[in-house]
């Protein structure tokens, strides 16, 4: 028993310590973001001179509440079209019997073979002849397609191990039709893998600014992340690391509250389908 004990302590140690190591960097970034804007002392000094400066210039600089609702308008309605999607798809996908379903769901799985980068420039083409170039539809049509086989995968896989077919079966011999029962039955008992999308998808969508920075020319459209880049020095300016910081801070604070809200969904949803039975 005493050896055992011994071993989970220095096993609890070098998790500590590993991660203490990994989170370093964000440490460091984070009281970084509490120092005034000419502070440019050794950052490993945690607790020099505390300030809100760069929090407040930051705020400012990044118009946050304008950025914050372009934010907000290109993720909801990207995570909203994906789940509509998706949910469709994977339902129609894993009710399909013999060949054909498992056909299309090796076809849309292929999608996550290839990156969205590597088609940017037919995909950048397409939307300027669509006409809705340096527009929020651009991007969020992008996220959308981008985000589908993967998303496809995860609610097919849920369908399968995570709801019974008999419940429906169930509703059809009581004269429910396919559209109720997918809304009122199915629907419902796939929140766990719909919340684990929100996330998975909804933060890289957040975080994103590759197809924000190619279609949103205008600083009224730009997101939170492409105002970030206001703060990235060149061979004039120098970078303004504490603003950076603090931006970085203000744009991963509205994300964070969704992902606390959403947890224990998130951890449910990626683990059922694992499990059969």
């Amino acid at each position: 028993m005493k050896k055992k004990s011994s071993t989970e302590v220095w096993v609890t140690i070098g998790l500590a310590v590993f991660f203490l190591i990994f989170l370093s960097p964000i440490i460091i970034a984070l009281f970084g973001s509490f120092r005034e804007m000419g502070d440019t002392s050794n950052y490993l000094h945690l607790f020099h001179a505390p300030s809100l400066e760069s929090y407040k210039t930051a705020f400012g600089k990044m118009s946050y509440f304008r950025s914050l609702k372009n934010s907000i308008l290109i993720t909801v309605i990207s995570v909203i079209l994906l789940l509509t999607f998706c949910s469709m798809a994977g339902y129609a996908i894993a009710r399909l019997r013999g060949k054909l379903g498992s056909f299309l769901q090796i076809f849309f799985l292929a999608g996550m073979i290839v990156s969205a980068q590597m088609s940017i420039i037919p995909m950048y083409k397409v939307v300027n002849q669509v006409g809705i170039g340096n527009t929020i539809a651009a991007p969020i049509a992008l996220y959308v397609t981008a985000a589908l086989p993967f998303s496809i995968f995860l609610y097919t896989n849920f369908i399968k191990s995570g709801v019974p077919y008999s419940l429906e079966e169930a509703a059809r011999i009581d004269g429910a039709s396919i559209p109720f029962t997918f809304v009122r039955i199915v629907i419902p008992l796939t929140k766990p893998a719909l919340s684990s999308l929100v996330i998975t998808q909804g933060v890289p969508i957040w975080n994103d600014f590759f197809f924000g920075m190619l279609f949103l020319s205008t600083p009224t459209k730009k997101t939170l992340p492409l105002m970030m880049l206001n703060f990235i020095g060149d061979m004039e300016n120098a970078t303004q690391w504490n603003m950076l910081f603090a931006a970085c801070f203000l744009s991963a604070i509205p994300i964070l509250i969704v992902y606390s809200c959403l947890q224990r969904y998130f951890v449910g949803g990626l683990t059922v389908g694992a499990v059969k039975g």
